[in-house]
């Protein structure tokens, strides 16, 4: 039963893991990603996320390099369901035509939470001649790294 009780947890906590990128242009070489990211997996990996979706941004845009500004970082958590285990014995007895019964019975129940990471960032894109170029991350390298610089 322990086992059943044990696989559920980790089953509720890997259906509530996901990511998610979103990007908002503020300039022609410019945007801001927010990442949400939660689960074991995902929180983990928010960064290396983040960064393959700001050199995807940077080369879609016609750009070869870029910087990261106004960094900004959360964790925490969320619930993400409630698991219960229950357990009794019964007793029954007949007298005639007559049966008489008791139960006895205890539930518990364990909420379950999901780590959570947030991360914003500021992307600046830069050509491989212009002088901002200079010292940034190569948008090619960090796409063929995964984004795990």
């Amino acid at each position: 039963m322990k086992l059943k009780f044990i696989g559920a947890t980790l089953l509720s906590v890997a259906l509530a893991s996901c990511a998610t990128t979103s990007e908002m242009p503020l300039a022609p070489n410019m945007v801001r990603l927010d990442t949400q990211a939660s689960g074991l997996i995902f929180t983990s990996a928010a960064g290396a996320i983040t960064m393959k979706k700001a050199a995807e941004a940077t080369i879609k845009r016609g750009y070869t390099h870029f910087r990261l500004e106004q960094a900004q970082t959360a964790s925490g958590s969320r619930f993400v369901g409630m698991n219960t285990y229950g357990s009794g014995t019964a007793q029954a007895s007949v007298y005639g035509n007559t049966a008489y019964g008791s139960y006895s019975g205890s539930t518990f129940s364990t909420p379950v939470y999901a780590p959570t990471a947030q991360i914003g960032v500021t992307v600046i894109m830069f050509r491989a001649n212009e002088a901002g170029a200079r010292g940034a991350f190569d948008a090619a390298d960090v796409l063929k790294k995964q984004g795990k610089v």
